[in-house]
């Protein structure tokens, strides 16, 4: 619900920045039933909360915001965050009979995202880039310290992942990760660079998974990793296995734990002043006059200042963003998408443009 509230332009279709459906036929719900949509999943996510406190098993009361959630995510690729994503599977975890089955379907999901969340930040541009800029005090005046921490910090947090798993690491392994959300809840909060609000209740919810899931189970690493429920086997497989995919660019970013790694693909867009007029003055003041005089805009400054959300590091999001535009140009060469692709493995790294006809 603290997601929601912080991002409602995400969650309705009266805005600028483009929806973009699963399939092309879904189309975006008019105002004001949009609104109403996304009051009526708050109202039924509280009644969940009270169902939750009142009934040994809220199965029912689960599914009827899933479903409304999954309904709007198909509506708009955009709304599927780290956090909704993840919040999704462990709500559904919560409707399974089964109480262990429930928390070891939550435990691995949690430590699946500790542990791709570490992998993820192996590239080139974590330590230099979004760890220098977290850890600004310390980066501002011991720079090479910093430089090190943050080629460390993966290993970290991957170990971390799997010190959760077992019963002899579990208790260092939660103090780190609590210290870890409490440095980046510092560095993004209203008392460091005040970014990305919509995250902000995720680190506080992270730490409190933390200690409902960890700190006084005595669960074995094979029970965490390996159920019987299909449920539980469908976990291990999204959380598990397929973010191991993202490498390969072929399994989304989001999907994979790489909110914070510093590798995704990037989207910039360059059009004619006469097309630029028509951006929403919020985000007109992220507009950039390049020397040969277009005008630039970055997908994802775009996306936060109208959704207070970042952008869906995906290409067929960026293309999405672009025909919007589009429907402003004289001409298709008036907009031009540039995309610098993430680092990964294989099928992916380079560089790509499209012009309106190509979109």
């Amino acid at each position: 619900m603290a997601g929601l509230l912080l991002s409602p332009k995400l969650w309705v279709s009266t805005r600028f920045y483009p929806l973009t459906p699963v399939m092309r036929f879904l189309k975006p719900l008019p105002y004001p039933f949009d609104y109403a949509v996304y009051i009526l999943l708050l109202a039924m996510l509280a009644v969940t909360a009270v169902a939750a406190l009142r009934f040994s098993s809220p199965r029912w009361w689960v599914a009827a915001p899933l479903l409304l959630l999954a309904a709007l995510c198909a509506q708009d690729q955009s709304r599927l965050q780290p956090w909704c994503y993840q919040y999704a599977f462990m709500l559904i975890a919560l409707a399974v009979p089964s109480a262990d089955t429930s928390l070891n379907a939550c435990r691995l999901i949690v430590a699946a995202i500790y542990f791709w969340s570490g992998a993820q930040k192996l590239n080139p541009y974590f330590a230099p880039g979004t760890f220098t800029w977290l850890a600004h005090p310390l980066a501002a005046h011991f720079p090479a310290l910093a430089i090190k921490a943050g080629y460390a910090a993966p290993f970290v947090e991957m170990a971390c992942a799997i010190g959760l798993l077992t019963r002899r690491f579990r208790t260092p392994a939660i103090a780190l990760l609590i210290a870890m959300h409490a440095c980046i809840l510092l560095a993004i909060g209203p008392l460091g660079h005040g970014f990305n609000t919509v995250v902000w209740p995720w680190n506080i919810a992270m730490i409190v998974f933390l200690l409902l899931l960890f700190r006084h189970s005595e669960v074995r690493a094979r029970e965490i990793l390996w159920g019987h429920a299909r449920f539980h086997r469908l976990v291990l497989v999204l959380f598990g296995l397929a973010p191991a995919l993202s490498f390969f660019n072929l399994w989304d970013s989001y999907l994979s734990a790489a909110l914070y790694s510093g590798n995704k693909n990037q989207g910039a867009i360059y059009m004619t002043e006469a097309v630029a007029d028509h951006l929403p003055e919020d985000v007109d003041g992220d507009v950039s006059e390049e020397a040969d005089g277009r005008d630039k805009l970055l997908v994802n400054d775009w996306s936060f200042d109208e959704l207070n959300a970042p952008a869906y590091p995906e290409i067929r999001i960026y293309k999405s963003v672009a025909r919007k535009l589009c429907e402003f140009a004289g001409r298709p060469s008036d907009v031009r998408l540039e995309v610098q692709g993430k680092a990964v493995l294989a099928n992916g790294g380079g560089r790509a443009s499209f012009i309106c006809s190509d979109l």
